[in-house]
């Protein structure tokens, strides 16, 4: 007699390929007998979620990576600076990199090491915040995209919400960022 034809038995343990109660086949693994379709269902759903994330993963991809955004490599970021207005400066020579170091350092010896930049390639973009009464201030160049006419360059400022618990110190953020080279004039823009 053909296991898959025997009546259920009440065994506590069935032998390989023995119907048991709920309709399965004991075998390798426990399969249940009923609701194919729903298994269907459900693989049709998981395809079509996997296709839909497919697509917002590729339409999110394009958008980052914008051909016409400039590398950006990070100099320096932090929360204390010697500056105590907001700038924002693109520098093209060492020279004025030089005079805006020594304006952004504290002391000599709080100066931090600053990776060094070949100004025959690359420019430096500066942009500070000035003094802020507590923490929770950041600053940052997000993108730099040259046009037709200007290279604008988007810098982020974040505040602290209302009502939240800051350190109450002064503090000066900044951002400093090495690009290629650039002739354009430069325009500063406010990021969301």
């Amino acid at each position: 007699m053909n296991s898959m034809n025997r009546p259920l038995t009440p065994s506590l343990s069935p032998s390989e390929g023995e119907r048991v109660a709920g309709g399965r086949v004991r075998g390798r693994f426990m399969v249940p007998m009923r609701g194919w379709k729903t298994v269907g269902t459900a693989m049709n759903l998981i395809q079509s979620l996997l296709v839909g994330l497919f697509f917002v993963c590729l339409f999110n991809c394009v958008n980052a990576n914008d051909a016409r955004s400039l590398p950006i490599r990070l100099l320096a970021k932090g929360a204390l600076s010697a500056i105590k207005e907001a700038k924002q400066e693109v520098i093209r020579d060492a020279a004025a990199w030089e005079r805006f170091r020594k304006q952004h350092s504290i002391s000599e010896q709080s100066a931090e090491k600053i990776p060094p930049v070949d100004f025959s390639k690359e420019m430096i973009i500066a942009a500070t915040m000035g003094t802020k009464r507590t923490g929770g201030y950041t600053i940052e160049i997000v993108r730099v995209e040259p046009t037709e006419k200007s290279l604008k360059i988007f810098v982020k400022r974040t505040s602290p919400p209302p009502g939240a618990l800051t350190i109450q110190a002064l503090t000066a953020p900044f951002h400093f960022v090495a690009v290629p080279k650039s002739d354009l004039k430069p325009e500063f823009v406010d990021a969301k």
